[in-house]
């Protein structure tokens, strides 16, 4: 039995813009004591379990131990800094922080830390500074594979606390402003990002104004290999969102899922899996929408083919079942004021998929994703919505120093009934880096967000952001070689 333990913690207080903000305290007792229990009954627990793994594990063998560490500094313009409709606010600001990475390594276990921190400064409008704060635990204990062969066990602990999440970070174009950096300006993944369990619930692809967001999000897999072609996953998952802007809606997600995976032949791969999805809305509603559970079951059936050592596609489809209970939509009215307008509680169908390929060659990768799938309204508004997406990427080394990448992305986001959302995002983004020393990379970095609402929970907005910077990285200090 394997078993892996993940817990993230991404902290960016900010001096809020907005003016109708709830107090937001994020160690502060949570609003239900529902809520409040699945928060701890997960992660104490988990917070146990390492120490005694731990002590599980066998006497001491040869071991490694390392430390790598980096420094960001980067000069930015932006011409909508508050993603607003009008009134738009131009400016220049600094970024800059440390990227840090240690890492222990035995034959029995592999703990791991990593640490990104960011301090962001605004010339003309000091209420859009923050900081970020982002570390990642990770705990892999290979010795429990020889107690129950066939059978792996993972744990995963994330919690998240910033301003605004990255509309496209579940999709796959996610903001190159905040991943991690390697030498060589290779991007090193941190863990989870761009994994869609993440992101359960969200609205990829619409932008909207900052507010201070707490995502905790508790995972537990138990996975068996019946066979050497057989694997059954069963999982559980706990996601809390919490805001502090009266714009956004609180909520709690649960969320189990059962695959049951099986290669054909060698790089053919079928997959059947179910899911059942259930979002508590807590606390106030927003300004328009409110709602108290939304129900959703959905099977897919998903074919993973590789072509060739070089080329990898994945293809799968299925129904989704959604039923809103409680949900009602504020529609205004001449004068002044609104009228509450029922949602239907009745049981929507629709068809979910996505489809996947990739091409990897000699100086570079090229992907291209496109995929529907059903959402609670990710805080925006309490409403079960449909997400179409379309996302590719390339990535191209240009010369040994020199590598650059591009990112296109579109969504399509609708309401499966209600007037909430009608949004059609688009967002470009393009960029190099290049190896001026050994120890020393600079990135130039562009990005282009275009989006048209016709609901109730986004806005119209144009935002374009430049990045130009640098990164300096420290010799790797080995004092276990």
């Amino acid at each position: 039995m394997m078993a892996r333990v993940t817990i993230s913690f991404l902290e960016t207080p900010v001096d809020q813009p907005l003016a109708d903000q709830k107090p937001f305290n994020p160690t502060s007792p949570l609003p239900s004591h529902k809520t409040g229990r699945s928060m701890s009954i997960v992660f104490r627990p988990i917070l146990a379990f390492i120490p005694f793994l731990l002590f599980l594990a066998p006497a001491p063998t040869m071991a490694t131990l390392s430390f790598e560490s980096s420094l960001y500094i980067a000069e930015t313009y932006i011409d909508n800094l508050f993603y607003r409709a009008n009134n738009k606010r131009q400016d220049f600001g600094t970024i800059l922080g440390p990227n840090l990475f240690w890492q222990f390594q035995n034959s029995d276990v592999v703990l791991g830390a990593a640490y990104l921190g960011r301090l962001g400064v605004f010339i003309n409008n000091p209420k859009a500074n923050r900081t970020l704060h982002n570390m990642n635990l990770v705990l892999d204990v290979p010795f429990l594979n020889t107690l129950h062969k066939g059978l792996t066990f993972n744990i995963d602990e994330t919690l998240q606390f910033t301003p605004q999440l990255d509309a496209f970070s579940g999709s796959g174009a996610q903001d190159t402003g905040t991943a991690f950096r390697s030498p060589g300006g290779n991007r090193t993944r941190p863990p989870d990002e761009g994994t869609p369990s993440l992101w359960e619930g969200g609205t990829q692809g619409v932008f909207t104004n900052r507010a201070n967001a707490l995502l905790n999000r508790a995972a537990l897999t138990v996975g068996y290999s019946l066979t050497p072609r057989l694997n059954i996953s069963i999982s559980y998952r706990n996601q809390y969102r919490r805001f502090s802007s009266k714009e956004f809606q609180d909520s709690l997600s649960h969320i189990g899922t059962a695959t049951f995976a099986y290669q054909i032949r060698e790089g053919t791969t079928i997959t059947p899996s179910y899911l059942y999805r259930e979002i508590h809305f807590i606390g106030d509603s927003t300004s328009t929408t409110s709602a108290n559970r939304i129900f959703s079951h959905s099977t897919q059936l998903s074919l993973s083919h590789t072509f060739t050592p070089s080329i990898q596609g994945t293809l799968s489809g299925g129904v989704a079942w959604t039923s809103q209970q409680g949900a009602e939509e504020f529609i205004p009215v001449t004068g002044g004021g609104v009228i509450p307008q029922s949602v239907s509680e009745r049981w929507k169908t629709r068809f979910i998929g996505s489809a996947r390929i990739s091409k990897t060659y000699r100086d570079g990768q090229v992907s291209l994703h496109a995929g529907q799938s059903i959402g609670g309204g990710g805080g925006l508004a309490s409403q079960a919505t449909r997400t179409r997406t379309i996302t590719g990427r390339i990535s191209h080394s240009m010369t040994r120093r020199l590598n650059g990448f591009g990112s296109a992305g579109y969504a399509q986001n609708d309401s499966l009934e209600g007037q909430a959302f009608n949004t059609t995002t688009y967002r470009i983004q393009a960029g190099l880096s290049y190896d001026i020393l050994s120890w020393l990379s600079g990135n130039l970095n562009y990005s282009h967000i275009k989006q048209r609402s016709k609901g109730s929970a986004a806005t119209d907005l144009v935002v374009n952001q430049v990045f130009l910077g640098i990164t300096a990285f420290a010799d790797p200090w080995v004092p276990i070689p």
